[in-house]
């Protein structure tokens, strides 16, 4: 049984705190720290050059120095803008890091995700928000590799051995510059995976990571103005479905203009039974699946599974149809305001608690009380999912 290689997507997350211009290492921490990196990215590529690498830096604050890219030497460039500043923030630079592995997990599938984490660990962190990060990354299948320079501090209540033990990542402490930068070519090495040979057979499907729907994005409706446009035979884009390239939905004999849904990545139009059928088939959540003209994933409202269920007769599905396409908007407590880890669909502005804020029943996206009434005089539906909006 020959086991499976996949293309590894790796964020470089490198410590910029002022701990790090220590002298303790020649020449200094964050010399060494660069070395390392620079081992770590020559390896990784001589192992296989289809892998990707970005970097980024944490202190004051976290910067984005190099986008995902197979390019060595665009890569050694982006090192020579680190600064050092402040005290790095580790559930920051997490965060950050897979924010943007979410983003490439959304694009394609099928590919290993992995933040290598070069730090002294003297950083500060909320331990709660630390041990938060540390579960969302291993809920979605993403390695934490961390290299840690100087003496083990078991004082610090920051444990990133344990850290690299929940993501089954590595973990290594180096006291000697020379092996320091010498670990860049182990850590570099590939992550094995399960054995996948017959991961297309309907017996063998791959493992898939249980919070990798999470970060699936909803189909677009249609706006008003399009759905409008529809109607009245005036529009211009794509009002026939891609799956089963029909304008009624051969399911439920609903126009487009009706069920019509479009990709969030590449705008291919589809019904939203056909979708729903799609994704049944595929190896994610029953209403989650990827896009089968750009792999983008995405999702369907779990009530549309029921248009697919063979018991469910055609008025019931009229009825879901209808419930699909519109949404309550659910006035959010002032105490539980400041809980809201997300901003304002509408202006994408952060909450600070100075006025009322509600949440979409159907998609959870949340939006400022006058942002919600600017929405709703222009669209009356939520901007982000589209369903209707019925009450608030």
């Amino acid at each position: 049984m020959v086991s499976d290689v996949r293309i590894e997507d790796t964020v470089l997350l490198l410590d910029v705190s002022r701990s790090m211009i220590r002298k303790d290492f020649e020449p200094d921490r964050i010399g060494v720290a660069i070395e390392n990196a620079k081992n770590f990215i020559q390896n990784k590529f001589l192992i296989d050059p289809k892998d990707r690498v970005s970097i980024l830096s944490f202190g004051k604050s976290i910067k984005k120095l190099c986008p995902f890219t197979n390019e060595e030497e665009k890569l050694f460039q982006s090192l020579d803008k680190i600064h050092i500043s402040g005290n790095g923030n580790l559930h920051e630079g997490i965060a950050f890091s897979m924010q943007i592995l979410v983003e490439e997990m959304r694009k394609l599938g099928g590919k290993i995700s992995r933040i290598y984490i070069i730090s002294d660990n003297k950083t500060d962190s909320n331990l709660d928000k630390l041990q938060e990060m540390v579960n969302i990354a291993k809920g979605l299948g993403i390695f934490i590799d961390i290299c840690q320079i100087g003496k083990m501090q078991y004082s610090n209540p920051v444990n990133l051995r344990r850290i690299a033990q929940v993501t089954k990542g590595e973990f290594g402490y180096f006291n000697n510059p020379k092996a320091l930068i010498t670990a860049g070519k182990s850590f570099a090495s590939k992550k094995p995976v399960k054995d996948s040979s017959d991961m297309y057979s309907p017996e063998q499907k791959p493992e898939i990571p249980p919070l990798i729907s999470e970060v699936a994005l909803p189909l677009r409706r249609p706006t008003v103005l399009e759905i409008q446009k529809m109607m009245s035979g005036e529009y211009e884009g794509q009002d026939k479905c891609n799956i089963c390239h029909s304008k009624k939905a051969p399911l439920t004999g609903a126009d487009f203009f009706s069920e019509g849904r479009n990709c969030p990545s590449c705008d291919r139009a589809m019904h939203i039974s056909c979708a729903a059928q799609w994704a049944k088939k595929t190896e994610y959540k029953a209403h989650v699946f990827r896009c089968p003209f750009c792999y983008f994933l995405v999702e369907i409202p779990k009530s549309a599974l029921k248009l697919v269920d063979e018991d469910t007769v055609s008025s019931q599905k009229i009825k879901i149809l209808e419930d699909i396409k519109s949404t309550n908007m659910i006035l959010i407590p002032e105490e539980e305001i400041e809980q809201i880890d997300a901003s304002c669909s509408y202006c994408n502005n952060i909450f600070l608690g100075d006025t009322k804020v509600f949440r979409c029943e159907k998609c959870a996206s949340y939006y400022h009380g006058q942002c919600l009434e600017k929405m709703s005089e222009e669209l009356n539906a939520c901007r982000f999912c589209g369903a209707d909006i019925l009450s608030k």
